[in-house]
């Protein structure tokens, strides 16, 4: 799974593979986690705007609500900007 982009992990997820979510998390955790918490300012908060993030990440791909065309951190990332406007 390594050699897989992270668009094709997200699609391969949408196919009933949950370890290919396991990868994706692994892989942008760290990069998502870094912009709410740049963004929130507290670390209390950045952990639920996370765990929000990827809750709705994860409906989202459920749904068949992602499309393949551009980065999935950027989709996150859009998600979790999403998260936080709506909780201010």
């Amino acid at each position: 799974m390594e050699k897989m982009s992270d668009e094709e992990l997200a699609l391969s997820y949408i196919k009933g593979n949950n370890a290919a979510f396991d990868e994706l998390l692994l892989r942008n955790q760290s990069k998502v986690y870094s912009y709410i918490l740049f963004v929130a300012g507290n670390r209390e908060e950045a952990e639920d705007f996370f765990q929000e993030t990827f809750v709705k990440v994860i409906s989202k791909l459920q749904e068949g609500r992602y499309s393949p065309s551009g980065k999935f951190v950027a989709w996150c990332m859009r998600i979790a900007h999403n998260v936080i406007l709506d909780h201010y």
